[in-house]
């Protein structure tokens, strides 16, 4: 029995330590612990916030903080249950100070907590070298684990700050408009010049983005603002409508030199799109395929064909509109292109709406992309 219990007490520390690694160290894992921790707290946080009579953005506001907390628990309580199941079965062994009394499993509790907070209060101590030696590799050990939860949080905060900074970049630019109007004033009033400087910027921020989430999903979805200036949702809406008109744009040859920098910020747009999938959809977004295959019938499918296509529409006619109405060196007449039926475009603005709608039911602000009729 004793030989049962010090290897189940192993088996626990190795696979917390081993969740702990592929976690915070690995750039392209995420443990199943951290994980499965992760999508639970999502998960609850979003069906309540869905099942308000008034959608409220309290405990989507909440998740994040509650997520972190209990993905700590998750690692700290098995690890001091591992040390504790260690050591119990030789807790008799160890040396305790007068008056101490029998040595129970609360014993070897209070021995593993204290020993991997680095705290050692010394009522009671190994005697053998051998538990000494464990004694130091499991202090060893608590303070690696708090030096990498320290590191965790800095770079989860760092993450949000690029997340929300590129966030509210987007809304005080897009301010009175949208992505289509920014992009058409871009043109018009700045020059083209200008506007790829703009997709150029959001291209870069979004990589950031991507490569953020990729290694701290948390900071994709989760600590939801109270203000929706700071909401990444509407942003990545936002930038799908500009990224769409971009590639309108220049297909005329006024604004053909848009194309490049189009194109980058199209692909910077889907590979953060595909890395938001992986994390919380469970899997990626590809052209005209629904994130959720299991979520969505073949009819559902169609119907996001569908719309892609009539969207796409809607918005080259609110960009020919927005170029005619502008004032600049370019005439608006020039945007003379037919609607194209493929694509990169149209695969942007596909791909963009399965993603928003494999997003609905896990945030509370509707996603209003879908149905774009603004004009």
């Amino acid at each position: 029995m004793t030989y049962l219990w010090v290897t189940l007490g192993v088996a626990l520390i190795a696979a917390v330590v081993i969740d702990i690694w592929l976690t915070i160290l690995h750039p392209d894992a995420e443990g199943a612990i951290a994980g499965a921790v992760r999508r639970l707290v999502w998960r609850a946080s979003s069906i309540i916030a869905g099942r308000r009579r008034e959608p409220h953005r309290t405990p989507l506001v909440w998740a994040g903080p509650v997520l972190v907390t209990g993905t700590f628990l998750a690692w700290i309580a098995p690890l001091v249950l591992g040390v504790a199941l260690v050591v119990w079965p030789y807790i008799d062994g160890y040396h305790r100070i007068a008056g101490y009394g029998p040595a129970g499993f609360d014993d070897a509790l209070y021995f593993a907590a204290g020993t991997l907070t680095v705290l050692g209060f010394g009522d009671l101590t190994p005697d053998t070298p051998a538990q000494k030696l464990f004694t130091v590799c499991v202090g060893a050990l608590g303070f690696a684990l708090f030096a990498a939860l320290a590191t965790y949080l800095i770079e989860l905060i760092t993450g949000l700050s690029v997340r929300n900074g590129f966030a509210l970049a987007v809304h005080d630019q897009v301010r009175g408009t949208d992505g289509v109007g920014l992009l058409a004033r871009s043109l018009t009033d700045e020059g083209l010049d200008a506007a790829r400087q703009r997709c150029a910027a959001w291209a870069e921020s979004l990589r950031a983005i991507d490569d953020t989430v990729r290694r701290y999903p948390l900071v994709a979805l989760t600590y939801r603002p109270r203000r929706p200036d700071y909401d990444i949702e509407p942003a990545l809406e936002q930038v799908t409508e500009a990224t769409v008109a971009a590639l309108l744009a220049a297909r005329c040859d006024a604004w053909r030199g848009l194309g490049p920098r189009a194109e980058e910020l199209a692909y910077a747009l889907l590979r953060t799109q595909d890395t938001i999938a992986r994390r919380y959809l469970g899997g990626t977004v590809p052209d005209g395929v629904a994130v959720r295959p299991t979520d969505l019938s073949a009819d559902t499918s169609a119907d996001l064909s569908s719309d892609a296509e009539q969207a796409l529409r809607r918005l080259h006619r609110r960009l020919a509109d927005e170029l005619d109405s502008q004032p600049g060196d370019e005439p608006g007449g020039g945007f003379d292109q037919p609607v194209p039926t493929d694509g990169l475009a149209m695969e942007v603005l596909s791909r963009s709406l399965t993603f928003l709608d494999g997003l609905r039911g896990w945030s509370a602000p509707a996603v209003r992309l879908r149905h774009p009729d603004r004009s």
